[in-house]
């Protein structure tokens, strides 16, 4: 402002720039870790592991705030509990970052959008948590109850199923396992299905259901499969002209072994009885149809044998007469105080092989597995679940004073036999026949048990006709005694006189039933039949079809025990009902069961979410749902290879092909497969010669993994195991490593179902994204990484539809199984595979440079770091110097070499010099050039903070180190020495050997030196000092200032801060005053550089000569620095000269 009028007018100019203070080490970390995981507090989630916070960069300012922020670092131990030396998973980066602000109060970390914990590993898919009240039927941790008898030592023995849960496994209706599954005497437990039925393997190798009693042949029914008797005489001589009865029919012409006398019975047709010779044994069989030839109540289901003439059967050992009256096996359903009159003293003795069903848990008797899933807990926890025979049965027992109006909803029971069906009825073609069905309350205390007819369209004419109903009630039963049957149902017979609804109505309530009762509502023009106490309602129309034309019939019925047909579309509450008779369980005589039922019981069913499959209800691992959609799995199995090869047309199992590119017949190859050993073969792996074509994978050395092996005997050279190039992707010698399939078919489920490497053998099909044979040559291996183990995948949720395969011209048809697990580690640049704990790494990796690479925020001007890290990771530096080179070159990168480097010449030299040819700094080869890189070896030996001794990179110790450079000198000062590159965060230093051990080393002078002479700087034990940083090189290969550490720093330090020192000048007039005004700035600031011991000397040029005419029109000032740099004492020479005595002072 002008003055006008005598004044005093001040004005102020800022010529103070200076030096701003040094701010030390702040690095940037970039980490994986897990999700999710629990703040270092102990208490919620720590929020830098959240999904949503992946790429987020976070300025941390202590050890609490990172535990805070991201949990304490994971160290991964083994079963015993010892630490897995260099694991993959590993939290290195978060333990370093921890170990830095142990002396430092700033570092910038990012983790990248990685769970390291969805790769830990399983033999098995992973699936997802089940929703809150899931039930689990655990087949495994179940007592059946099953108990075998023996009469020969008049005791039980209890038997262990095992358990069919594959659909491959099973054959018929009912399902029944196929024959290849189980031994002879075995009990199976066939569990595809929600009725868990019991199977019982014969002689015959042949399954039948427990209780069936169909067919006296042998082993025909489970009834069959157990003889009645059995001869003592081995090979007796039978007379042919003597003859036997059996239940009063006589058998003539025996011929004279044993083997036609069984023929000689069978040809009777004595009903319900057969005869066999086995191992020269006579053996009769006999089912509940068959009946004693006397009038004694006993001959019911007896077997009663005598002598007609000769003795036939005393010849063959077998006793006879109505002393030695037989009764077929059978199967008692029981508790363990019943009595299951099975002995020989009892009235009707059983022979072997019956069964009992013991109820109840004490001696080795049923304790069912239920288990419901908490997602409060996040875990299954059990549920109650007796067993009993009946809904009635359950009812009574489980609530004597109420009938079933004092259980609460969610109750859950185990009905067996759910057909009911009885030896004691009248066609006694069928016992108990043994299942475990669930069966949950579907309401809660004091509800009653309803069923609702459909809509009454004219109410006049409800039902078609009139007519009448059988129907009974469950009853409440105050017996004491555990299976006090009588009087659990009240039958009456209802008559509906009318059509009308409330001729029903009328009919139901005077039939004199103390529960049950029904009304008609004129709201909803419907009928609601009720058991006021929750029990049961039987019912079956008699004449015409009252129930049935309300709705109450097989069209509107959900099937009884059956969880999958339960369904909107049905009647709530209805089922069609047991087909066994119910005179045995109350005081009914009929001999008739009924048709429907009406319940409070359902079968117990899992809801799933839309669009997701559970595993079934009965399993024998814990249960739960597909995975997340993009969810990890690290297969960790190793013998479980698939091999397709090339026909010619289309790649297919290998065993399909009878003449390959080089002429062997792969169907002739090994049974199993590759096999997946240590050890070179020397046969098949069932001891047959090996053939050529056989296929090895050597285990012995997993770092490499997979070593494949074709064998051929035309080799000359004793080397008939030919190893396969995993580089080789163009011949027919060659090997393609894709995702070629998962299943032998496009229907199976990829989570809950499993094709076995045998069947993928003779397989053709492939997947719609497997490679395009055209594109191959015939004789090529394809090596299916979807199918085969040691890899990672990832789940993809609706992967084959037209989202991903549009074209119908390419794709005409989509799977049916839409879901896919899809190859996720990626393959090396020369096509072959990274496996094992490589596909981890691989995975991890790049995870990590996306996250460097995609990040804007790590390249915006405002957050200020000076070091940049991904500890462990050598694979990062590439990806970390391109992040600096975009900030200006204004930060240092601390890099690692790999933990299994060795401590040798060779091997770090040859690391360094990239003998292998690796395409990027990693594990196989260093490549960096960069002048603001430097990297370390060796790795070093901490403790955790979970308390374990492990492995640790290089640059966990570098970024300790160089905080505490800075923090008593200057960047510009070497991070090295005895004075500031000691190493204080670990206790050794080494190697991580082939055993996976670490091993510690001391770095000797001459490993010192290799190192030194490619760039490497080596960290050393030395004495009297520990461990210490022993060297400064950058990774810069040509001689000049910027092959060291501390001038490399200090470049990036005057690089940020004369940025910082011209930005204010930025805009103002390109004259000699600002000229002058910025030269007078960088010289004060590079005068105190000097006065730091970071220049020797400097000069600066702002003037005329190097702003011309030109480049002022252009709007730019130039201000050109020289600078000298302060060099490091890195080799002191000390020459030492022997004089004589008094040659010295006379100098």
């Amino acid at each position: 402002m002008a003055l006008t009028s005598p004044g005093v007018e001040v004005s102020v100019v800022d010529e103070s720039f200076y030096v701003p203070g040094i701010p030390g080490a702040v690095p940037l970390v970039v980490v994986a870790t897990a999700q999710d995981k629990t703040s270092g507090t102990g208490s919620g989630t720590a929020s830098g592991t959240l999904s949503g916070n992946a790429n987020e960069i976070f300025l941390i300012s202590s050890q609490r705030e990172l535990t805070q922020t991201f949990g304490d670092p994971t160290f991964y131990t083994d079963a015993s509990g010892t630490p897995i030396q260099g694991y993959e998973l590993n939290e290195y980066g978060l333990q370093a970052a921890y170990s830095f602000l142990g002396i430092a109060n700033r570092a910038f970390v990012i983790r990248a959008n990685i769970d390291t914990s969805e790769l830990t590993g399983s033999a098995d898919a992973p699936g997802g948590t089940p929703n809150d009240g899931f039930y689990w039927l655990d087949l495994a941790s179940t007592n059946w109850g099953i108990k075998e008898w023996s009469e020969s030592t008049q005791s039980f023995t209890s038997k262990t199923p095992i358990f069919i849960t594959s659909t491959d496994d099973v054959t018929g209706s009912p399902a029944a396992p196929i024959a290849a599954k189980g031994s002879i005497g075995d009990y199976a437990i066939v569990a595809t299905n929600p009725f868990n039925r019991l199977f019982y393997k014969t002689r015959s190798n042949t399954w039948v259901r427990v209780g069936s009693a169909d067919s006296a042949t042998k082993d025909a029914s489970w009834s069959s499969s157990h003889p009645i008797v059995t001869g003592t005489a081995t090979n007796p001589t039978i007379t042919n002209s003597e003859s036997v009865t059996i239940n009063g029919s006589t058998v003539s012409s025996l011929g004279t072994t044993v083997a036609t006398f069984a023929s000689a019975i069978n040809s009777e047709g004595i009903e319900g009885v057969q005869a066999a010779a086995v191992d020269g044994k006579l053996e009769i069989y006999a089912i509940p149809v068959a009946s004693g030839g006397d009038s004694s109540s006993l001959a019911v289901g007896a077997v009663e044998l005598d002598e007609a003439s000769g003795t036939p059967f005393a010849d063959a050992g077998i006793a006879v007469g109505t002393a030695n009256r037989l009764f077929p096996p059978k199967v008692f359903i029981g508790t363990h105080t019943e009595d299951f009159g099975f002995r020989s003293g009892d009235t009707r003795s059983r022979p072997s092989g019956s069964v009992w069903i013991q109820q109840t848990a004490p001696n080795s008797g049923a304790t069912i597995s239920v288990k419901k899933y908490s997602e409060t807990n996040g875990q299954f926890e059990s549920v109650n679940a007796p067993v009993f025979k009946t809904h009635e049965q359950a009812l009574q027992q489980l609530d004597k004073a109420g009938g079933g109006s004092n259980l609460t909803v969610n109750d859950v029971m185990v009905q067996v036999n759910t057909t009911e069906d009885e030896w004691g009825d009248s066609t006694r073609d069928s016992g108990e026949l043994i299942d475990y069905v669930l069966f949950r309350r579907a309401v809660g205390i004091g509800s009653k048990t309803n069923i609702t007819s459909n809509k009454i369209t004219t109410k006049a004419s409800a039902i078609t006709a009139t007519g009448t109903v059988r129907m009974a009630e469950t009853m409440v039963n105050n017996a004491t005694q555990t299976n006090s049957l009588s009087n659990l149902l009240n039958e009456k017979t209802v008559s509906v006189s009318g059509t009308d609804a409330d001729d029903v109505v009328a009919g139901i309530q005077a039939a004199g039933f103390k529960h049950v009762s029904a009304s008609y509502d004129a709201t909803t023009k419907r009928i609601t039949v009720s058991h006021d106490k929750g029990g049961n309602i039987y019912f079956t129309d008699t004449s015409n079809n009252p129930m049935g034309d309300l709705g109450f019939n097989s069209t509107f019925a959900n099937t009884y025990g059956d969880n999958t047909s339960l369904s909107a579309e049905k009647i709530a509450n209805l089922y069609t009902a047991p087909t066994g008779d119910k005179d045995d369980y109350s005081t009914i005589t009929s001999s008739d069961g009924f048709s429907f039922v009406a319940s409070n019981w359902q079968p117990v069913q899992n809801t799933p979410d839309s669009g997701t499959t559970y595993t079934a209800i009965q399993s024998v691992n814990e249960p739960s749902k597909d995975p997340a959609n993009n969810q990890l799995w690290y297969n960790t199995t190793v013998d479980e290879v698939d091999i397709l090869i090339h026909d010619g047309s289309a790649w297919t199992g290998y065993q399909n092909v009878s003449s390959d590119a080089r002429g062997f017949n792969l169907a002739n190859t090994d049974p199993k497969g590759p096999q997946v050993v240590a050890t070179e073969p020397t046969t098949q792996s069932d001891g047959t010669a090996l053939v050529d074509g056989d296929l090895w994978l050597n285990t012995s050395d997993l770092e490499n993994y997979p070593k494949l092996y074709r064998y051929d005997s035309s080799q000359d050279n004793g080397q008939e195991w030919v190893l396969i190039d995993n580089t080789d992707q163009s011949g027919q010698d060659g090997i393609l490593f894709a995702d070629f399939r998962f299943h032998t078919d496009q229907s199976k489920d990829v989570v809950t179902e499993e094709s076995l490497i045998t069947d993928l053998l003779t397989s053709t099909y492939t997947d719609i994204d497997a490679p395009t044979s055209a594109l191959y040559p015939k004789g090529m291996l394809g090596f299916n990484l979807r199918r085969s183990g040691y890899n990672v995948a990832r789940f993809k949720k609706d992967y084959f539809t037209r989202t991903n395969f549009a074209s119908v011209v390419t794709y005409p048809d989509l799977p049916t199984e839409k879901d896919a697990w899809v190859s996720e580690s990626p393959l090396k640049t020369n096509g072959a595979p990274n496996m094992g704990r490589k596909a981890q790494r691989a995975v991890v990796v790049e995870a990590l440079k996306s996250t460097v690479a995609s990040t804007t925020a790590l390249r915006e001007e405002q957050r200020e770091f000076n070091l940049l890290a991904a500890p462990a990771y050598p694979e990062l530096i590439q990806d970390l110097e391109t992040l600096n080179a975009d900030r200006k070159d204004t930060a240092f990168v601390v890099g690692d070499t790999p933990f299994r480097l060795e401590a040798t010449s060779t091997a770090v030299t040859n690391y360094a010099n990239n003998t292998a040819g690796a395409a990027d700094n990693g594990e196989d080869g260093l490549l960096t050039t960069d002048s603001f890189t430097g990297v370390y070896y060796p790795s070093g030996f901490t403790t955790a903070n979970s308390g374990e001794s492990v492995a640790v990179p290089a640059s966990h110790m570098m970024l300790r180190t160089i905080a505490f450079n800075d923090q008593v000198a200057f960047p510009w000062f070497a991070p090295a020495g005895i004075r500031r590159g000691k190493v204080d965060n670990a206790s050794s230093v080494g190697f991580i050997n082939s055993e996976g051990e670490f091993e510690t080393t001391q770095v000797s002078n001459g490993l010192r030196d290799s190192l030194y002479s490619v760039n490497i700087n080596p960290i050393s034990f030395v004495t009297g000092a520990g461990l210490t940083v022993f060297g400064q090189k950058t990774r810069q290969l040509t001689a000049s200032a910027l092959d060291r550490v501390n001038v490399a720093r200090l470049v990036a330090f005057v690089r940020l801060n004369l940025d910082k020192i011209a930005r204010p000048f930025i805009f103002e007039p390109n004259d000699t005053l600002t000229r002058n005004e910025i030269k007078q700035s960088v010289e004060s600031f590079l005068l105190e550089l000097t006065s730091q011991r970071a220049l020797f000397d400097f000069a600066v040029v702002c003037d005329e000569t190097n702003n011309t005419p030109g480049r002022i029109d252009k709007n730019e000032l130039y201000v050109d620095v020289a600078i000298e740099p302060v060099k490091a004492v890195e080799f002191i020479f000390i020459p030492v000269r022997l004089k004589n005595t008094g040659e010295i002072g006379a100098l």
